[in-house]
């Protein structure tokens, strides 16, 4: 993630703070996320969401070679809190897609809930490998509690680096298409861009 064909996009408000942190694929990973964050907060601040929305969860767990659970089950931070707590974090080089996998997997169990469906959101720059059965076992055992995962890959590094997260987005899509349907939430509740496909390529803006 040091490498810096992908940087932080320069038109934020917090570009210049994620830059003095990562000006690279993690920086650009970070204001992907607070991009992100921002957008569900307007939506719950402005009242967008429609009625019977039930609030979001966040949950950061950051992965190198070791993983760490960084914000776990949080209901009250702003975007810029989160952010902060996330450049508050040093990142060291290596990259275990199956410890992440399992590091993910046991805070969605301990924080499951059945009014919420289970969303994860995998930001990388793909530069591992994973067996298909750590991806699997994951999204099973959410189909297992009542709840298939809605399983997001979103790619941070080259077309060739992507491989992985192809076949982890596809495999998680298999099991979730095939999984019973929730008549406790329907499709139509689970707030995602609805143009946001199992693997997305991010390529935020360059800088010379």
């Amino acid at each position: 993630m040091s490498y810096r064909d992908r940087r932080p996009l320069g038109n934020t408000p917090v570009a210049a703070r994620i830059r003095g942190f990562a000006n690279n694929r993690l920086g650009a990973v970070y204001s992907a996320l607070y991009g992100f964050w921002s957008s569900r907060y307007a939506a719950v601040t402005t009242g967008e969401q429609i009625a019977g929305a039930r609030r979001d969860a966040y949950s950061v767990v950051l992965f190198d070679e070791d993983t760490e659970n960084l914000l776990v089950n949080d209901f009250t931070s702003t975007p810029d809190q989160l952010l902060s707590a996330m450049l508050n974090v040093r990142v060291y080089v290596g990259t275990d897609f199956s410890g992440a996998l399992r590091a993910a997997h046991t805070v969605m169990i301990q924080n499951w809930s059945t009014e919420r469906t289970p969303i994860m959101i995998f930001l990388s720059d793909g530069e591992c490998d994973v067996s298909d059965e750590a991806i699997q076992d994951v999204c099973r055992s959410a189909v297992q509690r009542g709840k298939p995962l809605s399983f997001h890959a979103v790619s941070f590094g080259p077309d060739g680096s992507t491989a992985t997260l192809r076949r982890m987005a596809r495999l998680a899509l298999d099991i979730q298409n095939n999984a019973p349907r929730d008549p406790l939430l329907p499709a139509r509740r689970v707030f995602l861009p609805p143009s946001l496909p199992p693997l997305t390529r991010c390529g935020l803006r360059r800088h010379s």
